[in-house]
């Protein structure tokens, strides 16, 4: 059923959901008491969202903190077990694969050399299927299990509707290079789990700005 904005009771109980989840991921452990405000969600909404993630593992409780005269605040997080990531850094000398959880916290990591100066493509796709499929077996963690795995790579990055993200790298000499197609090719990981590529400054200043130097402003220079 949809309201007067358009919007399907499905559509509200989504945005509520990634409201309460974005708060807990960026600035967690925090209280429902605390995400009212936080969240701009009336007291209710905050504690139905919260029994549904709970009940679906998203969310798990962290301990409790003193309150003002009344009974101690449980404190809740995101379940760090409920998602996986994969992050890809391609630099000029070599191609690093790490496997996070959803705290963030490193689980596995993979290096591969890279000794020509300018990078062969098909040898930066191939340390990279490897070095998924090496982190994920180390971890013991089913492909399918992963939410994404995001790529940082040297040069300017295209999105193109018919062959995804295309590297424009002057300075490792690739020149139009179709990436994620080349990645979805013999892939470790199945169709259901994106390629996230973009510039890696950029991707450096975005983790700035969410867990690092810039945390809290609305600009910085990295």
């Amino acid at each position: 059923m949809a309201g007067r904005s358009g919007r399907t009771v499905r559509d509200l109980r989504r945005a509520n959901r990634t409201a309460v989840l974005q708060r807990l991921y960026f600035d967690g452990p925090l209280s429902r008491f605390e995400l009212g405000p936080a969240t701009g969600l009336s007291s209710g909404s905050v504690s139905n969202v919260v029994a549904d993630l709970v009940a679906d593992g998203l969310v798990e409780e962290a301990g409790s903190v003193g309150s003002d005269g009344g009974r101690p605040r449980t404190l809740l997080r995101v379940a760090p077990a409920s998602g996986h990531l994969i992050g890809v850094d391609v630099g000029e000398t070599r191609v690093r694969v790490e496997l996070f959880d959803l705290t963030l916290t490193e689980l596995a990591r993979a290096e591969r050399p890279l000794t020509q100066q300018s990078p062969d493509v098909e040898a930066v796709v191939g340390h990279i299927h490897e070095g998924v499929a090496e982190v994920l077996d180390r971890a013991g963690l089913p492909p399918g299990r992963l939410l994404g795995a995001g790529i940082g790579v040297p040069g300017i990055v295209e999105h193109t509707p018919d062959l995804g993200a295309v590297v424009h790298g002057q300075t490792i000499g690739w020149d139009a290079v179709p990436l994620e197609a080349l990645l979805r090719s013999g892939s470790p990981l199945p169709d259901t789990v994106p390629y996230l590529i973009d510039n890696g400054a950029k991707t450096l200043g975005q983790a700035e700005m969410w867990f690092g130097a810039g945390r809290g402003a609305r600009n910085a220079v990295v």
